[in-house]
């Protein structure tokens, strides 16, 4: 954050002659006795002239800050976020990721440059979709960000062919070896872990002393940068592990920074430090503590967002204040809610990213997913997949960087196996995921984007090919005059004509004659009796004339 607003008072486009103050604490710590504490440091922000004023008018509103940042964690902003959105102030957040807070009736001015719980859910949902599994466990925490994340989870896989074969809430009284051997047992081999460090480490080691292997864990984003549990021995056994991170942006001049700021600071003394925090600097007593490469070496994950942050103030700002290429109307009014309205409009790039915010006040999401080498000596991840929402949805994995590539098959986790062509399902169980392969009757077929558990009859003007999924409509084919059929057919038809007319000729020839004088014609003409021993095949009068041939 210091190191945005530095950029920014240093930069000679963005908000040019302007320089941003600000001020940084903690507003509260997990212990119940800080938190008014932390309500009364909120108060004050809000405050105008040391007092608040809720029904105030927003056009002669004007508190001691124009605009907040942070806090981190869901409860904590749940807790922040009414007092400052009734009036109209900007809480731009980095680290809630709850999807209550996109409700802009209750949160209106709330927005964030972190993606929210529903789409870390549709990438999960994605990632089991893409590796064609259907028979999933969840394991969730006991707070609201785990709650909220199942019922996201149960409500998005609704006509999607996933399974939710079993749910767990871990705590501290959970039998962790009772549910892995549940999850065992059900031949469930995915399991999302969407819970803090805490039980995720605790689940994982469980799987590690009851000799889990071979599952695919896909962890939640409170875990999926673990590097303690990265580095866990033994980590290697359980399976394969699948992390899902917001991609890290790079922050050119961060580390110069870094080393520039801490260097100065032990160059301080206490009270040119004092005296220094009465401007708009850079001093920073407590962060002293902590050396250049310990701040550098921290987790990533959140910096992007933090300085998104910033900048998305700083541009709505820029707008406000009517800023040219070299000036802004430092003289204008800036009421917050101007600043929310502009922020609402932001669509602009940043080191490689694009900000911008929908509806409710969320980002454009960009999130990695990362396969966890646990296998090597060092551990290391590795980028395997993509989610982006701008401009458009996509989601790409590499299968080549996927661990069974070419080694092994895609792990299998469906509750039953695919039916083959011409068979259909039926049902077994609760779970629409698990069924039996039924044979459709004959001249009937199953269509499986139609209705996989029906075999429909077909047309009496079709047929079916067994193992096809439709019916297939008979089709009339002509013969054309110079195929080999047609011309026999016609050669044949002829002959026959002819024969016909030399039979009629010669009935026609002899009809007022006695039987004997037509059985001395068919004698002279041998063919014609032929014909006629054909047409009156046992007669007395073929019978006769055979008799006279013999004699």
């Amino acid at each position: 954050m210091r190191f945005a607003v530095e950029e920014i008072n240093n930069s000679t486009t963005l908000l040019p002659n302007v320089s941003l103050g600000y001020e940084i604490f903690d507003h509260c710590s997990d212990a119940t006795s800080s938190l008014s504490v932390g309500h009364y440091d909120v108060t004050s922000f809000i405050s105008q002239n040391g007092s608040v004023k809720p029904k105030e008018k927003l056009s002669s509103h004007q508190p001691k800050v124009i605009a907040l940042i942070g806090p981190y964690g869901n409860t904590r902003t749940i807790t922040v976020a009414p007092l400052v959105t009734m009036d109209l102030i900007p809480l731009v957040n980095y680290g809630a990721t709850t999807y209550k807070l996109s409700d802009k009736l209750q949160y209106p001015s709330f927005v964030r440059t972190i993606p929210n719980n529903k789409d870390f859910i549709q990438i999960i949902i994605r990632i089991i979709q893409w590796c064609g599994w259907n028979w999933v466990a969840f394991l969730g925490g006991l707070d609201s960000y785990s709650e909220e994340s199942l019922q996201l989870f149960n409500k998005y896989i609704r006509n999607t062919g996933i399974c939710l074969a079993y749910q767990e809430v871990l705590g501290k009284n959970v039998n962790y070896s009772l549910t892995l051997k549940e999850i065992d047992k059900l031949n469930v081999n995915v399991i999302v872990v969407f819970t803090g460090p805490q039980y995720a480490k605790t689940i994982i080691k469980a799987a590690m002393a009851n000799n889990i292997r071979d599952k695919v864990w896909i962890a939640g984003e409170a875990w999926s940068m673990n590097q303690q549990l990265l580095r866990e021995p033994g980590i290697e056994t359980i399976g394969t592990i699948i992390g899902i991170r917001e991609r890290l942006f790079t922050l050119p001049g961060f580390n110069e920074f870094v080393f520039k700021a801490t260097g100065t600071i032990k160059a301080n003394t206490s009270s040119e430090s004092k005296m220094q925090t009465k401007t708009c600097n850079q001093a920073c007593d407590n962060c002293t503590f902590l050396t250049a490469k310990e701040i550098i070496n921290e987790n990533s994950t959140l910096s992007f967002a933090i300085y998104a942050a910033v900048y998305s103030i700083a541009h709505a700002l820029h707008k406000v204040l009517q800023c040219r290429m070299n000036e802004c109307h430092k003289n204008a009014t800036v009421n917050p809610y101007m600043l929310l309205r502009e922020i609402k409009k932001l669509d602009f790039p940043l080191n490689g990213h694009h900000v911008k915010y929908d509806a409710n006040g969320d980002p454009a999401v960009s999130y990695a997913v990362v396969l966890w080498h646990t296998e090597t000596n060092p551990q290391w991840t590795e980028i395997v997949g993509t989610y982006d929402t701008y401009p458009e949805i996509t989601f790409t994995i590499n299968n080549s960087l996927l661990p069974w590539h070419n080694k092994v098959s895609v792990p299998f986790s469906n509750c039953s196996s695919e039916c083959k062509e011409g068979f259909s399902r039926e049902h077994a169980g609760y779970h629409d995921c698990c069924f039996l392969c039924k044979k459709c009757p004959k001249n009937s077929y199953v269509n499986y984007s139609r209705d996989p558990y029906t075999c429909f009859p077909c047309a009496e003007s079709e047929w079916y090919d067994e193992g096809s999924m439709t019916c297939q409509t008979r089709s009339l084919v002509y013969l054309q005059i110079t195929d080999f059929p047609s011309t026999a057919a016609i050669f044949s038809n002829v002959f026959l004509v002819i024969l016909l007319i030399a039979t009629f000729s010669v009935f026609a020839h002899n009809y007022d004659t006695p039987v004997s004088a037509l059985q001395q014609s068919c004698i002279n003409t041998l063919p014609i009796c032929a014909l006629m021993k054909f047409l009156f095949a046992g007669g007395e009068v073929i019978n006769g004339m055979e008799r006279m041939k013999n004699s």
